[in-house]
């Protein structure tokens, strides 16, 4: 629990009091005659509940349980509470009962002793004075909880938007580096190409600078992009790598913006790039229900040590994303086989 360290807590934490005190006096103003005794009676239980609630949550809970001392807990509540029993029953004695007498005759009628011993060794009086003095803490206590949680959700979602903001911009300057590679040597070639491949820049570059920073974005318009990608990569590689994408989708579902797009231009990264013969890439795309399922092959050419090392660290940034944005709604199997290398997603959307 944390101390109470603004002047807003403060406020809020008078009101919480004020609000205790007003639901006590207003239960029970029948049964006192004057107001004078009522303020007396409430004000000091209320002065009681204050120092159990703020020495439970200020004190004991900081500096014993949290440091895992339940013993040690248990029986310093246990002495707080009869501490408080004694101070309770004290005032009775030796201000309430001599100032109003009539007013606590019949409650003295049950103790076998209506002397201080007799009420503070009756089991029943302190059981009940405790349950009445902790209740506030208790009201307190969660209260607190609840709003360390909500604090924590809002730390926890800002840490993963910031995570997944980073794994981003771990890809994008990547992607647009392939790209303009392509632009560059097309533009060398002097390449009737090249009008088609800077339309294609300009669509791609619209799509990660406006669209990419909202959470998820429209699947056919992530597969828009993917076939952009596409064109511009076989315009690259011309012969040397074979393309079939088969895509099967319907409604407007929703995905993580360049998630499945990490793949591809992993496949051209590690499948066609490094292959000396020609390369192979197969894609297929299809939803069932609120089901996304995605399956990308591609031939594998003879990794050298540090290429794989490379695939290992993009594939980790996919497994970080997806872990991020499709907690347990997510299943990605990875298959390599000798010549090829096959990624199967499903995901919840």
């Amino acid at each position: 629990m944390k101390p109470i360290q603004s002047k807003r807590e403060v406020v809020l934490h008078f009101l919480f009091w004020i609000c205790v005190f007003l639901f006590s006096t207003a239960s029970a103003n029948w049964y006192y005659a004057e107001i004078r005794e009522l303020f007396e009676v409430y004000g000091f239980r209320v002065f009681l509940q204050m120092l159990v609630a703020y020495t439970i949550i200020g004190l004991l809970i900081p500096k014993v349980l949290n440091k895992k001392q339940v013993f040690l807990f248990s029986v310093s509540v246990l002495a707080l509470l009869t501490l408080v029993h004694a101070l309770c029953t004290l005032y009775l004695f030796r201000h309430l009962v001599p100032s109003y007498p009539s007013s606590y005759e019949l409650f003295l009628r049950r103790f076998d002793s209506p002397t201080f011993q007799g009420v503070y060794f009756s089991f029943n009086q302190f059981f009940s004075n405790s349950v009445y003095y902790s209740y506030p803490c208790i009201i307190l206590m969660a209260i607190l909880f609840y709003r360390e949680r909500q604090e924590l959700l809002v730390l926890h979602e800002k840490k993963r938007e910031a995570e997944l903001n980073a794994l981003k911009n771990q890809l994008n300057p990547h992607f647009l580096f392939n790209t303009l590679n392509s632009l560059y040597l097309l533009a060398l070639k002097k390449s009737d190409k090249t009008v088609r491949v800077i339309e294609n820049l300009s669509h791609i570059l619209d799509y990660m600078l406006y669209r990419c920073d909202k959470k998820y974005v429209l699947l056919r318009d992530e597969l828009l992009l993917i076939n952009k990608y596409i064109e511009l990569e076989q315009i690259r590689y011309g012969k040397r790598v074979s393309i079939s994408f088969d895509e099967s989708i319907t409604g407007e579902e929703k995905i993580a913006p360049l998630l499945l797009l990490t793949f591809v231009e992993n496949a051209f990264k590690h499948g066609v790039s490094e292959a000396i013969e020609n390369a192979a890439i197969t894609i297929q795309v299809k939803n069932k229900g609120n089901k996304l399922f995605f399956e990308l092959k591609n031939t594998k050419p003879n990794l050298q040590p540090e290429i794989n090392e490379r695939k290992s660290l993009g594939l980790s940034n996919i497994k970080k994303q997806l872990e991020l944005l499709y907690p347990d709604k997510h299943q990605l199997n990875i298959i390599e086989k000798t010549h090829t290398y096959t990624s199967e997603l499903e995901l919840c959307l």
